[in-house]
């Protein structure tokens, strides 16, 4: 039962994608990272490697929905 709402909730709404936004460190530019996740490991996974990093911070993980499928995620 649960697959099929699954599937229904995809059909209707589209997939569900995760992207990290990041700053540079010392300016207030913000920009979205240059990778689409398609699980919520994925996108914290990410947000870690970018924590070690001293030229980006981390600012938040979005959600989006798509009903077009996203080919080269990570």
């Amino acid at each position: 039962m649960k697959k099929i709402v699954e599937r229904i909730t995809t059909r209707l709404f589209g997939r569900k994608y995760y992207a990290v936004i990041i700053g540079e460190a010392g300016s207030d530019r913000y920009d979205l990272a240059s990778q689409i996740h398609p699980t919520k490991q994925s996108a914290q996974q990410h947000r870690r490697r970018i924590e070690q990093t001293r030229a980006y911070i981390y600012v938040t993980t979005v959600t989006f929905r798509s009903h077009h499928p996203i080919t080269q995620l990570s």
